[in-house]
C-alpha cells in the first residue's frame, strides 16, 4: 500500500506535466504516492521541486530545478554531453545530466531517461527502423549496464528518510526481486521446406560449417533420427522450456498470429499442437502475449486484427505484448499498444547488446513528450536477449550466463524485475550452442537468489497491487 506524501511543484505549465510524471516514477517504487498541492498547503514532511524554496517548513525535502532543464524540454533538442556531471554513489559512477549550483535535477535527468526523449532526437536508425545502441547516450557515456534512474532514486530515497521521511521499496508477491522469462516464438517449426535445404543440404553437402566428413555423416544420421522419433525441433524446445520454467514459476509466452512479410513466418494459431499448449500453459499460471507481425509495429490495423485472432483462439484478451524484431517507434508504437488494449510492453531493450535501454530496472508508465502526457501502458524493461547475447555480441555460452548474471545482480540489488528473452530454438544446439545452457543456468541462479519468477502480468500486479488487465 502507497504512502501519500505532499508534493509541491513550480515550473513552467508546459514542463509540469513532465516533472510530475517523473516525480511519480521515482517515488512509487519507494512505497510512497505523491499527492500534488500548492506550497500554502506543504505544511508538514512533504516534497518541493522548483527554483524558491525560501520560506518552506524545514520538514519539507527540497529538490533543486536547473536553471535549463524547462528551457531544454522546450523543444526536442539533444543532450550537450560535456555538460553531463557525475556522482558517485554506492561504487558507481553516476552521470547526472541537468544540475545547478542549488545542486543535481534528479527529477529532469530521470524524465530524459524514462521517457526515452533521446530516442525523438537522434535520427539514425538500423536497417529494421530501431534506436541503434551505438548511438545512445548510455553508450557515449559507457553506462549501458548500469540503471542509473535507480541510483537517482536512492540518492532521493535518502534525502526522504534524513527528513523523516520512511520509506519501503515495494515488493514482488513477498520477494525481494522479480524475474520474468519470456519466449518469442517466431517459428514454430524448425524443418520448414527452406530450412531444410538451407541447414541440411548446403551445410551437409557444400560443408559450409567445415567439419569433417564423418562428422557430417553423423550429424545427417542423427537429424533424420531425431526428426522421425521425437519431432520438430522448436516444438520440443517449446515444451521443455514451459516444463522448465514451471518448476521455478511461470513466463510470458508471445506467439504470432499473422505474417505481413518476409521477416514474418506464419503458423496456424488453431493447430493442435497449439491447442492443447494454450491448456497446459493456462493450467500453470502461464500468460500467452501476442507478438505481432513486422510492420505492426507502425500499423494500428494490423495490431488490432493480431490481437483479435489471438483472444478468439484462447479465449483470454491479451494486455502483454513484445513487437518483433523489437520494432518501435516511439512517437506511434505505444500510442497504437494502449489503444488496442494492450496494458503491458516488453519490447524496449537494446537489439544490440544487454543492458538498460531506459536507465531503469522498475516498471514504468510510457509517457507521450509529442502529447506532453502520461499513457496507460507499463514498460516491462528487457534486460537481455538471447539472440543480442550470441549473435551480435558474440559471447560462448560461459561469457553470456557471466554477463547476464552481472546484469541481474544490479537488479537484484536495487529491487527491481529483470526482464529475459529467448526464442524456442534452445534445444536446436548444433544451430544454437549454448543457448540452452544459459536459458537453464540463469533461471536457476534466479531461483537461488531468492528472485519472484513470473510472467510479465504477474509480476506487474504483484509489484503494483492491483490487476492489471485490458
Amino acid at each position: 500500500m502507497k504512502v501519500a506524501l505532499p508534493v509541491c511543484i513550480e515550473v513552467s505549465q508546459d514542463y509540469w506535466p513532465k516533472a510530475k510524471y517523473a516525480i511519480r516514477m521515482l517515488l512509487e517504487p519507494l512505497g510512497l504516492g505523491p499527492i500534488f498541492k500548492p506550497r500554502s498547503e506543504l505544511n508538514g514532511r512533504g516534497l518541493y521541486y522548483g527554483q524558491n524554496p525560501s520560506n518552506l517548513p524545514s520538514t519539507v525535502t527540497v529538490l533543486p530545478l536547473a536553471l535549463n532543464a524547462e528551457r531544454f524540454y522546450d523543444d526536442f533538442t539533444a543532450i550537450d554531453v560535456t555538460s553531463v556531471c557525475w556522482r558517485e554513489y554506492a561504487n558507481f559512477n553516476v552521470p547526472v545530466l541537468f544540475s545547478s549550483e542549488a545542486g543535481d535535477d534528479l527529477v529532469a535527468s530521470a524524465f530524459y531517461w524514462l521517457s526515452g526523449w533521446q530516442e525523438f532526437t537522434i535520427g539514425a536508425c538500423d536497417q529494421h527502423g530501431r534506436f541503434p545502441h551505438k548511438e545512445s547516450l548510455q553508450a557515449i557515456l559507457e553506462v549501458t549496464r548500469l540503471p542509473v534512474v535507480e541510483c537517482y532514486r536512492m540518492l532521493m530515497r535518502e534525502s526522504l528518510e534524513n527528513a523523516g521521511i520512511n520509506t519501503d521499496l515495494r515488493k514482488w508477491a513477498g520477494k525481494d526481486w522479480a524475474f520474468c522469462p519470456t519466449i518469442d516464438v517466431d517459428y514454430l517449426r524448425h524443418w520448414r521446406v527452406g530450412m531444410i535445404f538451407r541447414e541440411k543440404v548446403e551445410y551437409f553437402l557444400l560443408n559450409r560449417r567445415k567439419v569433417s566428413a564423418g562428422e557430417r555423416w553423423r550429424r545427417l544420421f542423427k537429424f533424420i533420427h531425431s526428426y522421425f522419433s521425437r519431432g520438430d525441433a522448436f516444438k520440443i524446445a517449446l515444451r521443455s522450456m514451459h516444463q522448465v520454467i514451471r518448476a521455478y514459476g511461470s513466463a510470458t509466452i508471445f506467439l504470432k498470429a499473422a505474417a505481413h512479410g518476409p521477416n514474418d513466418v506464419h503458423y496456424r494459431l488453431d493447430q493442435r499442437f497449439l491447442r492443447q499448449l494454450f491448456i497446459d500453459l493456462s493450467s500453470d499460471g502461464f500468460e500467452i502475449g501476442l507478438h505481432p507481425s513486422y510492420h505492426a509495429h507502425t500499423h494500428a490495423a494490423y495490431l488490432r486484427s493480431e490481437r483479435r485472432a489471438l483472444t478468439e483462439i484462447t479465449g483470454i484478451d491479451s494486455v502483454s505484448v513484445r513487437q518483433h524484431f523489437l520494432r518501435y517507434e516511439p512517437a506511434i508504437t505505444p500510442r497504437i499498444q494502449e489503444a488496442v488494449g494492450f496494458r503491458i510492453d516488453s519490447s524496449l531493450g537494446f537489439a544490440e547488446c544487454a543492458g538498460f535501454r531506459n536507465g531503469t530496472c522498475m516498471p514504468f508508465l510510457r509517457f507521450d513528450p509529442v502529447r506532453n502526457k502520461v499513457m496507460d501502458i507499463w514498460e516491462m524493461p528487457l534486460l537481455f536477449m538471447d539472440g543480442a547475447l550470441f549473435n551480435r555480441q558474440k559471447y560462448e555460452a560461459a561469457e553470456a550466463i557471466q554477463e547476464s548474471i552481472k546484469l541481474l545482480e544490479l537488479c537484484q540489488k536495487f529491487g527491481g524485475v529483470a526482464v529475459g528473452l529467448w526464442h524456442n530454438v534452445v534445444g536446436e544446439e548444433l544451430d544454437y550452442p549454448g543457448w540452452g545452457e544459459h536459458f537453464e543456468q540463469t533461471l536457476r541462479w534466479s531461483s537461488t537468489q531468492g528472485a519472484h519468477i513470473a510472467s510479465l502480468q504477474d509480476a506487474l500486479s504483484s509489484w503494483t497491487g492491483y490487476p492489471v488487465a485490458g
